[in-house]
């Protein structure tokens, strides 16, 4: 079996000025190893891309809510009450959870009346409640 004069080409420009011996130990490792294998040692990884960074407005909420013990859908619906209160309106939202509340709060509110909102809303609840370490 002869190789094609292209793949006489190929090897000889991948292989460069290298010893046989080390042509020979490149062969062995190919024929004992899979494709999978040796591409995996040769090239680098492929670098993965960066995970976005979540809404700023829902990373505060989260921090300012902290002290309220409780799931985040909770947290969720007293904002949205308090907010309905304090504005004077009627809000139909069920939000699952922060990200969806801030997501139909922006509908009808600008951010910096949510976070003042949610500020308010742990003061109103730490006047209620004592004003210990956790709120509810």
């Amino acid at each position: 079996m002869t190789l094609k004069p292209a793949d006489a080409k190929l090897l000889r420009a991948a292989l460069g000025r290298r010893s046989r011996k080390d042509v020979r130990r490149i062969f062995k490792l190919a024929r004992d190893h899979s494709d999978k294998t040796l591409l995996a040692a040769a090239l680098p990884a492929p670098k993965k891309a960066p995970k976005p960074k979540g809404d700023p407005l829902v990373r505060e909420l989260e921090q300012t809510l902290k002290p309220i013990m409780g799931p985040s859908q909770e947290k969720a619906d007293l904002l949205i009450e308090h907010i309905a209160k304090k504005y004077k309106r009627k809000l139909a939202y069920e939000p699952k959870g922060l990200a969806d509340a801030a997501r139909q709060l922006r509908t009808k509110f600008s951010d910096d009346q949510i976070s003042a909102g949610a500020k308010s809303l742990v003061s109103h609840l730490s006047k209620l409640y004592g004003g210990s370490d956790g709120v509810v």
